[in-house]
C-alpha cells in the first residue's frame, strides 16, 4: 500500500492564484510520488518543490518578517517518532532537508536561529540569498499600512511606530492580517505511507508576514503542526499560534484513538472548535486512508494512490 497527500496552505487563495497554486501542487506530487518507495524521501522530495517553486510560503517563496528578513521554519516526523526541526533559518533554499539532517545526524529535535544556519553550513547546503520580488512588495506595502495605522492611534508617542512594545503596535498588526487572509496562505506540507507501513509527516514555512523577529511557527514543533505516530501522520497550516495552543497534530491522533472514528470524522472534530479562519490540515493513517479538513476559506491540496494513476487536486 503506497499513499501520498500534501497541501499548499490554507486561508484565502485568490482566484486569479488558482492556477499557478494547482500546477505546483501537481509537480510536487510528481516529485514525492518519485520516491514512494520510501516513505521519509516522498515527503522531503515533495516538500523540496514546493520549497523550490517559490509559488509557496516556503523556501524561496518565503514571506519576509518584520524587519523584512527571511526566518523559515520545518519539521519532518515518522511513524516511530523520529523526529527533526528547525526554526529561524535564513539562507537556505530547503529547510525540510536540513530538519531530516537534524533528525538523522544529531540526538537533538530542534535546532533554531544561527546554530541551525550554521548546522546547515556545515553539512554543505548553500548559502541563498532569499528576497522573492513579489513578498518583497507585498512587505513594503503591508508595512507602510501598518506604520500609518500605528502613528493614528499613537499620537503623541515618540517611540519608533513600527517597535513591538508599543502598546497600540501588536492589535493594530492583528487587524491587518486579519484584513489580508490571504498571508496565512502558503505553508507546505505532506504525509506519506509506503508499502512496509512506514508513516512520514513533514511541514516547511516562511511563517508570516510581518512576524516579529525571533517568532516560531506550529510548522516546527512535534505535535503541533508536524505530527506522527504508528497510528497517523498529520501536517497543519493556518494561524500557528491557534495551531500550537490546540497541539492541532497530536489532537489528531488522540481522538482516532480515543474515539474510534473514521480518520475524516476525527479530522472534523479536531478542527471544530477552533476560531473560524485559523486552521488546516491534511492526514493519512496507517490503513492508508486520507484525511483533510479546514476552518478557512481554502485549504490547496492534492493526493494520490497507488490503486490509481489520475492524482487529485483540490482547492477546497
Amino acid at each position: 500500500m503506497q499513499r501520498l497527500i500534501l497541501h499548499g496552505g490554507a486561508g484565502s487563495i485568490p482566484p486569479s492564484r488558482h492556477p499557478e497554486v494547482e500546477r505546483g501542487l501537481r509537480a510536487a506530487l510528481e516529485a514525492g510520488w518519485s520516491r514512494i518507495d520510501h516513505a521519509t524521501d516522498a515527503v522531503e522530495a515533495a516538500i523540496q518543490s514546493m520549497e523550490a517553486s517559490g509559488l509557496f510560503d516556503a523556501g524561496l517563496g518565503s514571506v519576509l518578517n518584520l524587519q523584512g528578513r527571511v526566518e523559515m521554519d520545518a519539521a519532518l516526523m515518522t511513524h516511530d517518532l523520529q523526529v527533526g526541526a528547525v526554526a529561524g533559518l535564513t539562507r537556505t533554499a530547503h529547510p525540510i532537508s536540513v530538519a531530516r539532517q537534524v533528525m538523522e545526524q544529531t540526538p537533538h529535535v530542534l535546532l533554531a536561529g544561527p546554530g541551525a544556519d550554521r548546522f546547515a553550513r556545515a553539512l554543505g547546503f548553500p548559502p541563498v540569498r532569499i528576497r522573492p520580488p513579489r513578498r518583497v512588495a507585498v512587505y513594503q506595502d503591508l508595512r507602510r499600512k501598518l506604520e500609518a495605522s500605528v502613528r493614528s492611534r499613537g499620537k503623541g508617542n515618540s517611540r519608533d511606530p513600527m517597535d513591538p512594545a508599543r502598546p497600540e503596535w501588536w492589535p493594530r498588526l492583528q487587524a491587518l492580517v486579519a484584513a489580508h487572509p490571504e498571508l496565512l496562505h502558503g505553508t507546505v506540507g505532506a504525509v506519506a505511507l509506503d508499502a512496509k507501513g512506514r508513516l512520514t509527516a513533514g511541514t516547511s514555512t516562511g511563517g508570516i508576514t510581518l512576524k516579529m523577529e525571533g517568532r516560531v511557527s506550529d510548522s516546527c514543533l512535534p505535535g503541533c503542526g508536524t505530527y506522527a505516530d504508528p497510528t497517523v501522520g498529520v501536517s497543519c497550516t493556518g494561524t500557528g499560534e491557534v495551531i500550537i495552543r490546540h497541539t492541532l497534530g497530536r489532537a489528531v491522533a488522540e481522538t482516532l484513538r480515543a474515539s474510534g472514528l473514521p480518520l475524516d470524522r476525527a479530522v472534523r472534530r479536531v478542527i471544530r472548535p477552533l476560531p473560524r479562519g485559523t486552521a488546516g490540515l491534511i492526514a493519512l493513517d496507517r490503513k492508508g486512508r486520507f484525511g483533510w479538513g479546514r476552518n478557512t476559506e481554502n485549504l490547496a491540496f492534492t493526493f494520490r494512490s497507488d490503486r490509481t494513476t489520475t492524482p487529485v487536486v483540490r482547492m477546497a
